[in-house]
């Protein structure tokens, strides 16, 4: 998981969830608003195209990717300024 709000925008990509690295512009057109875990409390996350194994099914890599966010929100908003 990787949330940022850099100089051209907010980002937020997910890895490990699917075949591939993507982007949730859910979350990121949320924490443009206000950058903050509450945000994105509340986004649901597709299963279409996430990974299923014996390690996690795709519904729950979806619902992942939102306790990830916060998580990763919360941390980053913990950090001391630089």
């Amino acid at each position: 998981m990787f949330v940022a709000d850099t100089g051209s925008g907010v980002r937020v990509e997910v890895t490990g969830a699917g075949p591939c690295v993507f982007r949730v512009p859910e979350m990121e057109k949320a924490l443009s608003v206000k950058f903050g875990p509450e945000s994105v409390a509340n986004i649901k996350a597709s299963e279409d195209g996430l990974n299923s194994d014996i390690h996690a099914m795709a519904d729950y890599r979806a619902h992942l990717i939102t306790v990830m966010a916060k998580r990763a929100l919360a941390k980053v908003l913990a950090l001391p300024a630089v």
